[in-house]
């Protein structure tokens, strides 16, 4: 359904096609959400040049001419404040399996990208794609895109604006805010706030900590209050640990060299490459991922800290095994 016309002016348009080009309108507005009759008028002024106000009977009738095609509109009442609300439309589209699984593939793509704008507005496209698709196809493309394994992005149930926080991101704002530990349950939290970033649908506020001297990322939907900012920029430069580690039989492009990671050497089946690593948590998790593929270089702290690490798994994993 088209969201949006372009101007038309009366003396352009016979009866019928003004007629016709009311209802349109009607239904296009009703698609984006309930209205009343004082709404309507607006839209169709908004639509048609010198457009005069309608009477109630005559967008009445607009109505019963859209309900006669297969529309059910509720009619106003003291519940839904007096307004009309479409509740079903017979304009639906067919997409075919491989079409559907073409979107469901693009989003997994997108959700991979850490582009969190990117990410809302893909979402937000195909969830209004949702609403024009049959019922058949609605049902393969919520179970295609369940069994995508990709968390559903959304920032609805945050407090806060999520383009607030950007703000202050890009003012590097000192914020101390409360928040909702999994492992310490609430506590407060200050650091230099620096990016937002998403991966697999959930939020991430990074931010360099004085007090703990290291970058961390938090949860948005996890953040129950900001308590207070700073009115300045701050441009504390996080410490970082320079790492070197070896990647065997990898290739440059589906290893995922980071933005702080620099490629040293590169023969035909090594990468020697160097990190400066902000957040150890976050650089372990890409190290332990590449397996036996992965040989950290220096310094001695890190290697000592994955060793520690595996030994750990490894004895979780002999526990397990013998119970």
């Amino acid at each position: 359904m088209h969201s949006g016309f372009e101007k038309q002016k009366l003396n352009k348009l016979d009866n019928i096609s003004v007629t016709a080009f009311r209802i349109i309108s009607i239904l296009n507005m009703l698609l984006k959400g309930p209205c009343n009759d004082a709404q309507i008028n607006e839209k169709l002024r908004e639509d048609i040049e010198e457009s005069r106000e309608l009477s109630k009977d005559t967008i009445c009738i607009y109505l019963n001419t859209l309900r006669i095609l297969g529309c059910e509109i509720t009619r106003p009442t003291k519940k839904n404040n007096y307004k009309y609300i479409l509740k079903s439309h017979p304009f639906k589209m067919t997409l075919s399996k491989n079409e559907i699984e073409t979107l469901v593939d693009i989003r997994k793509f997108v959700s991979d990208l850490n582009e969190w704008k990117t990410a809302l507005e893909t979402d937000r496209i195909l969830h209004s794609l949702l609403n024009y698709l049959c019922d058949d196809a609605k049902i393969f493309f919520l179970n295609a895109k369940k069994s995508s394994l990709k968390r559903e992005v959304n920032s609805e149930n945050f407090f806060h604006e999520i383009k607030q926080l950007e703000s202050y991101c890009k003012q590097n704002k000192v914020i101390t805010l409360l928040y909702n530990s999994p492992e310490a349950g609430e506590k407060n939290i200050t650091l230099v706030s620096e990016k937002i970033t998403m991966e697999n649908g959930a939020f991430y506020l990074w931010g360099y900590s004085e007090e703990l001297e290291t970058t961390m990322y938090l949860r948005i939907d996890r953040i129950l209050d900001i308590k207070s900012i700073s009115l300045h920029k701050n441009f504390i430069k996080p410490k970082a640990v320079i790492v070197r580690y070896k990647l065997s039989n990898c290739c440059p492009l589906s290893c995922g060299i980071a933005e702080n990671e620099s490629i040293l050497e590169k023969t035909s089946n090594e990468l020697i490459i160097e990190a400066a690593v902000t957040n150890k948590f976050k650089f372990f998790q890409k190290i332990l991922s590449y397996g036996h593929k992965c040989t950290i270089i220096s310094p001695e702290e890190i290697k000592n800290e994955i060793v520690i690490k595996l030994e750990k798994m490894q004895r979780l994993y002999n526990d397990n095994c013998c119970v």
